[in-house]
């Protein structure tokens, strides 16, 4: 730890976590999402709304997940954000469904909601802000 931080402070640490591409794991992206929200000194509605989120954007990746190989995902902290990105091997052409009720729901909850698709990878990402108090300017 540098000597000038501060105990517990957030400079945009980053924290990976690569689980298996399976239904199996998502309550764990879920429940890691959460914690770190709650780091992030986001609201309860907030925190919830980023667990959400990361458990549409699960919905919508895992059907093009092919491989074997794992979701990869990444959160940057900071006070008052959390940004996510996650991503899976999948096949050229691999699209999230945007008509259905997970992108509605994804598209809802989170801020900056990003799809990339490359010829081996699905990569979706979003971020969450904390909400300006009513009357704060």
């Amino acid at each position: 730890m540098r000597p000038d931080a501060e105990v517990g402070a957030l400079d945009d640490d980053v924290v990976e976590l690569r689980v298996p591409a399976t239904v199996a794991y998502v309550g764990t992206l879920r429940t890691l999402a959460a914690s770190l929200a709650a780091r992030c000194d986001l609201t309860i509605d907030e925190i919830e709304d980023i667990r959400l989120a990361v458990d549409e954007a699960c919905a919508l990746m895992l059907p093009h997940a092919v491989g074997g190989d794992p979701l990869q995902a990444r959160f940057v902290l900071s006070v008052g954000a959390i940004y996510y990105e996650a991503t899976v091997a999948s096949g050229a052409g691999a699209e999230p469904d945007h008509d259905g009720f997970s992108w509605s729901i994804l598209s809802a909850l989170a801020e900056d909601l990003q799809v990339r698709s490359t010829d081996t990878h699905l990569t979706i990402s979003f971020g969450k802000r904390r909400e300006a108090p009513a009357g704060a300017a």
